[in-house]
């Protein structure tokens, strides 16, 4: 099912009704009211809609755990698929959340293990091993917490730029819910703090904007490096949304394209600060990581570091965090060597300006 789709209404407001409503439902299984992307819905609208599909099925499946059911032939559940905004685990409770029993749903999922465990490949002449699979904004946080143990904050970039922090340490409020926090669980069942903000499409959308209206490419763009006296002119603007601000500005008033997108990135950084700072909840972060594709653009990273003047701003490289992540949960059943000190290529950001 596509998650962007509508959920049918009438579906989802009984099963809030029957749970207290809509907000205590949410701050339960710590999860935005998201339809579809609310995974456990799914399974939930099929028992109701095509009965005879439901009663067929063995067991419902997140992505990672089908592919990894394909090379194993084992069924499993791992706690990062179940904590990822799926409406399926009480965060109070440290366990599935009661409707999915009362509602018939947990037969059809799979026996929870340990996301370090491994099984057998299924196919003749192989001794390879095979993992659950892991949630892919989870699994990218596995790197980091191997490699540093004090406090800190991940900022994972690409469509949705995902805070994460793993030191929070408190419940999800009703206002931060709202504010569309949300949280995860780490592979070994410990929560994780998080806020999206849909900052790399709204930068995509308003780039093309205006890569169209100054008649120049994208790609010239990303060769940008941040001159401080134009961050200094920007006049400061904020809409409702904050993260769509630079749209109600007007493109006729920039004298060209470079101070235009020196405001957005302005513009965007500003919604980034204000999506961070609800997971920045216990003053003890001593450096943001960001990886991704921001994390390669001079003016994002430069603007990010001047909002935090007493935090320390890194730019972090990683090839293919996800998949690295998903491989050290498991390094010891297929890999004899220690875990290299420089996975992750750091760079340092501080400006004074």
């Amino acid at each position: 099912y596509n998650y962007l789709k509508d959920f049918p209404s009438e579906l989802s407001d009984n099963l809030y009704a029957n749970y207290g409503g809509a907000s205590t439902f949410s701050l339960e299984t710590a999860s935005p009211l998201l339809g579809s992307l609310n995974s456990a819905l799914q399974l939930y609208r099929i028992k109701h809609e095509q009965p005879a599909v439901f009663k067929k099925i063995k067991y419902a499946l997140h992505l990672p755990q089908y592919l990894s059911f394909l090379v194993s032939g084992t069924y499993y559940t791992d706690m990062t698929s179940i904590g990822c905004h799926t409406a399926m685990w009480d965060f109070k409770q440290n366990k599935y959340h009661r409707w999915l029993e009362d509602e018939g749903l947990l037969e059809k999922l799979a026996p929870i293990t340990s996301g370090k465990e491994v099984f057998d490949a299924t196919f003749p002449g192989n001794n390879y091993k095979v993992g659950t699979g892991f949630h892919d904004s989870s699994s990218a946080l596995i790197p980091y917490l191997i490699n540093f143990h004090e406090p800190f904050v991940l900022i994972s970039t690409g469509t949705w730029c995902i805070t994460m922090n793993p030191f929070a340490g408190s419940n999800l409020t009703e206002d931060e819910l709202h504010a569309d926090c949300l949280c995860y669980l780490r592979y070994d069942g410990i929560p994780v703090k998080a806020s999206r903000l849909f900052a790399g499409y709204e930068h995509e959308v308003q780039a093309k904007r205006i890569a169209e209206y100054f008649d120049v490419a994208v790609s010239k763009f990303k060769n940008i490096e941040i001159d401080w006296n134009i961050i200094r002119s920007i006049p400061h603007m904020k809409a409702d949304n904050v993260l769509q601000t630079f749209s109600k500005r007007d493109l006729s008033s920039f004298p060209n394209y470079i101070v235009a997108y020196h405001t957005l990135m302005y513009d965007l950084v500003q919604a980034q600060i204000e999506s961070s700072n609800l997971v920045l909840t216990n003053g003890g972060c001593k450096r943001i990581w960001v990886g991704g594709g921001f994390s390669k653009n001079n003016l994002y990273m430069n603007l990010l570091a001047l909002n935090y003047p007493h935090i320390e701003v890194y730019a972090a490289s990683m090839a293919q965090a996800t998949a690295l992540g998903a491989a050290l949960a498991i390094h010891s059943h297929w890999n004899t060597q220690s875990i290299p000190a420089d996975i992750i290529e750091l760079r340092y950001f501080r400006t004074d300006s």
